[in-house]
């Protein structure tokens, strides 16, 4: 009969024996997120985020969750808001064209909407959906960020301004948006 501590290394061995492989590679795995929040008992989860300190906030107004004003280095105002909506409201097509004419461009078709839109994780709302507009003859520019949600719902959070200012509070947006998530 095996003694415990000669067959407790026998079985470490055979197991390192048959876990390690002789190629140098990386394997990573790629995990989806749960999409459905389960509520727990009669609790109610909200949107929630945090605002950076040099924004000012604005009354939401109609179809709004938040609305912010926000002043660049050059005193130019840019407005980030907040919305959500039942549904895809209308697709990602209706959606682009609608705010490619608040900045005055033509309508696209799907097909050319799709090679700019570009997909990118949320850290705590999942996968969402990017789209930077610019037009050049006005310098007018907005940068949406579509994400779906688990209860049929799509939140929208936008940033519309000059293009240059667009450009340099990206850095500030991008935290923003890692910040929103759902809470009591």
């Amino acid at each position: 009969m095996m003694h415990r501590p000669k067959m407790i290394i026998s079985v470490a061995t055979i197991i390192l024996l048959f876990s390690c492989d002789t190629k140098e590679k990386i394997t990573t795995y790629k995990i989806k997120k749960s999409e459905v929040i389960q509520p727990r008992d009669n609790i109610t989860l909200t949107l929630k985020w945090t605002t950076p300190s040099a924004w000012e906030e604005l009354e939401p107004g109609n179809m709004l969750m938040a609305n912010f004003n926000v002043i660049d280095s050059k005193n130019k105002s840019t407005n980030i808001s907040i919305s959500m909506f039942p549904g895809d409201v209308g697709g990602i097509e209706n959606n682009v064209n609608r705010w490619r004419n608040q900045i005055n461009l033509n309508p696209q078709t799907m097909e050319e909407i799709s090679k700019y839109i570009q997909d990118t994780p949320l850290p705590l709302l999942g996968d969402a959906q990017i789209i930077n507009l610019n037009n050049p003859q006005n310098n007018q520019g907005m940068k949406v960020v579509i994400i779906p949600n688990q209860n049929n719902q799509t939140i929208f959070v936008k940033m519309m301004g000059e293009f240059d200012s667009l450009s340099e509070l990206d850095y500030e947006f991008n935290l923003f948006l890692q910040s929103i998530y759902w809470g009591e």
